[in-house]
């Protein structure tokens, strides 16, 4: 009975197991601190750009007017992080840094961001849910294509009908016009 107990203690993954091979441990605080600094220059960066940008008025805000805002905002609540870090009130411990699912998010977002106004924003929105089902969810290949699909159905109908906003569509389908043209029969 006790060996049986052995031999499950043994194959259950430790803290560190479980988070990936790339995990590295990192103490809680430091990693607050790293988390309020990184919001805290964000919040910051939101601000210097929307002052660039005409405010509006109270009746009827200008581009600037909600980055602003969500600048202030996000920096006020990075602050409150920080000093809560830094008074001591955080828990001990330590946290994982560099786990797989999360870095491939991050390198999805690196590449919405790089491609989105290059190439058609559904086909890049559409890939980027695809991969985090894909690489993170682990979901079978048929309900990626399922939510993805329906994922930018979803995204036309908010943004195309309900607030008549176009998204930008890029050169992506021109050129592939043109390579389809340019293929001989």
């Amino acid at each position: 009975m006790q060996s049986d107990r052995v031999v499950a203690d043994q194959q259950t993954p430790s803290k560190a197991e479980e988070q990936g091979a790339w995990a590295r441990p990192v103490s809680a605080r430091l990693g607050e601190a790293a988390v309020a600094l990184a919001l805290l220059g964000t919040a910051l960066f939101f601000v210097w750009q929307a002052a660039f940008l005409p405010f509006g008025r109270v009746g009827l805000p200008g581009p600037g007017f909600f980055p602003f805002v969500l600048g202030i905002a996000l920096g006020l609540l990075a602050l409150v992080i920080l000093l809560h870090t830094l008074w001591g009130r955080s828990e001990a411990g330590e946290i994982f840094v560099g786990h797989r699912d999360v870095l491939a998010a991050i390198a999805s977002l690196v590449g919405v961001a790089l491609a989105f106004e290059r190439a058609d924003t559904y086909l890049i929105l559409g890939t980027f849910a695809a991969v985090l089902l894909l690489l993170v969810a682990r979901a079978a290949l048929w309900r990626v294509a399922l939510g993805a699909g329906l994922g930018m159905v979803a995204v036309w109908a908010v943004f195309n009908q309900a607030l008549g906003v176009r998204l930008p569509t890029g050169e992506f389908w021109e050129q592939i016009a043109n390579l389809i043209a340019a293929t001989p029969p």
